[in-house]
């Protein structure tokens, strides 16, 4: 695992681009350097974005009485999820980023480990993969990550990640 990576030109030219791009250049970089099968991780196709994201907002979401925008604003979204979810334990990010991600995997029902999962991310992407490649790219961003959802494709649980709380909890139908 080497850190060239965080020191060349894709981040020069990342810089120059809108912000919410910065970490779908890093995730690009991270797949190449670390040589992800595509087959495992992949951005999903742009055609599928909203209804992806649509059907995690109204499967989890509290959004009675409140009008959905045509764009969902993705952070945040952890102070509004319905309120009759089953919520597990927090788990605080502490020293050490690397076994806090690798935390993901404790928290998805062991018949869906092998399956692939959404990786929705609060700059707007949306990813497809299966857990240990979702786990090995996140545990690589450099920063730039805020929120994230990793959301099972039957949309019957998601794993949070909340930056400003600095914890992670999965939430269950």
């Amino acid at each position: 695992m080497s850190n060239d990576w965080k020191s060349t030109e894709w981040q020069d030219k990342a810089f120059r681009k809108p912000f919410r791009y910065w970490i779908r250049d890093e995730i690009e970089e991270i797949i190449k350097e670390e040589n992800i099968d595509r087959k495992r991780f992949y951005e999903a196709s742009k055609n599928n974005y909203q209804s992806i994201i649509n059907k995690f907002y109204y499967s989890f979401i509290d959004y009675e009485d409140k009008r959905k925008p045509d764009f969902t604003e993705l952070s945040y979204l952890w102070l509004i999820f319905q309120k009759n979810l089953k919520r597990s334990p927090l788990i605080h990010w502490g020293k050490d980023y690397y076994e806090y991600i690798g935390s993901i995997a404790a928290l998805i029902p062991d018949e869906y480990l092998n399956n692939m999962h959404y990786l929705i991310l609060s700059q707007g992407w949306v990813y497809e993969g299966y857990i240990p490649e979702i786990i090995a790219v996140l545990r690589e961003t450099d920063g730039w990550l805020d929120d994230f959802y990793v959301v099972s494709k039957k949309y019957d649980y998601v794993i949070v990640h909340t930056d400003d709380g600095e914890c992670m909890y999965s939430l269950t139908k």
